[in-house]
């Protein structure tokens, strides 16, 4: 079997909102395929964001090891650690996360230059590739909730991450419009082979799934 691209190994994570700790995380081993579509499953609060925060290195384990293509993140500085984020990987959140100032086209050319990535033709390609070229001046408000989340997921994607995470992806959308979007990642994984992580508690999602894990009070059951 090929090496992961991701592995987790005995990662641990919790928060401190007051001077008791409460664990969030416990020892989670879990090794992802480059490739993969993953869905993480499991209700509110069972810790599925924080995973995909850490993977995505938004956030850092309390113990245990991330590694990815077989670089330990906490390895990393604070300048590795962006250097990751802005290259590695993409996004894809359950609001859009749109900046409402600035047009479809203008939030997918921002994803390359914030990589440093002068060639902003590939934005209107992206647009384009996900049936929005006559789209690409209007503005988030002018766009539909379906139409602002393929601009989110051509954001995610323009910048050719390695992986993409989405965290409840179509949480905000009607169940035509959420069925859409999820067509339209698993097309976008097999046409570009980048790695996927979504995390939902919407049994939907195990339709595009090349691999579904679910997650308990911390811990992969």
């Amino acid at each position: 079997m090929a090496k992961p691209l991701i592995s987790l190994k005995g990662v641990s994570k919790s928060y401190h909102p007051s001077d008791v700790p409460v664990p969030v995380l416990k020892g989670v081993d879990l090794d992802i395929q480059k490739g993969e579509l993953l869905v993480v499953m499991g209700p509110s609060g069972c810790g599925k964001t924080t995973l995909l925060n850490i993977i995505a290195g938004i956030d850092t384990a309390d113990g245990g090891q991330v590694l990815v293509e077989g670089r330990d993140l906490a390895r990393l500085d604070r300048r590795g650690l962006t250097n990751y984020r802005k290259s590695s990987v993409g996004y894809i959140f359950q609001f859009y996360n749109l900046i409402p100032t600035l047009t479809a086209l203008e939030n997918v050319e921002l994803a390359l230059q914030i990589k440093g990535d002068k060639d902003l033709k590939k934005a209107r390609d992206w647009l384009a590739k996900l049936g929005l070229e006559d789209k690409a001046d209007r503005f988030p408000s002018q766009l539909s909730g379906g139409e602002q989340q393929r601009v989110a997921i051509a954001r995610a994607l323009v910048k050719s991450p390695k992986i993409v995470v989405g965290d409840e992806p179509t949480g905000n959308l009607d169940e035509a419009t959420a069925r859409d979007i999820l067509r339209i990642i698993k097309k976008m994984n097999k046409e570009t082979g980048t790695t996927f992580v979504l995390a939902t508690h919407d049994r939907i999602y195990e339709k595009i799934a090349s691999r579904v894990v679910r997650i308990k009070q911390g811990k992969l059951v």
